[in-house]
């Protein structure tokens, strides 16, 4: 018996699927991959055109399908990128989760420590 094309295209997804490294023990993925193997262990597996439909929606996430059809007035642009407050937020927030992973054990402890106390 061969498996069913949402199954494939599930596999397909799950291997395409990006990495996260702030957590890499816990990966989106697998979540993913665990819930749909025990749908399918069920003594009824799933319909499959429902299955195929939820299988190409995540698909098409992999493959940022989505991307450019976000309509022109939600795109974040100008001063919502740039709170009064503090203006360089989000790019300091990024550049955080990318520095984040490569941080040493004493590193991290430094960075809790000065989060910890802020001079004003």
């Amino acid at each position: 018996m061969s498996r069913p094309i949402a199954r494939r295209v599930y596999g397909d997804v799950f291997a395409k699927w990006p990495k996260q490294e702030l957590r890499p023990d816990y990966q989106f993925q697998d979540v993913l991959r665990r819930v749909v193997d025990e749908r399918y262990a069920r003594p009824t597996p799933p319909p499959e055109a429902e299955e195929l439909l939820k299988a190409r929606a995540l698909q098409f996430l992999v493959q940022n399908k989505f991307r450019d059809r976000v309509h022109w007035q939600y795109k974040l642009k100008g001063p919502m990128l740039e709170p009064t407050s503090q203006p360089t937020y989000f790019e300091d927030l990024v550049r955080e989760i990318e520095e984040a992973p490569k941080r040493t054990w004493l590193g991290r402890i430094g960075k809790r420590l000065s989060g910890m106390i802020r001079l004003q």
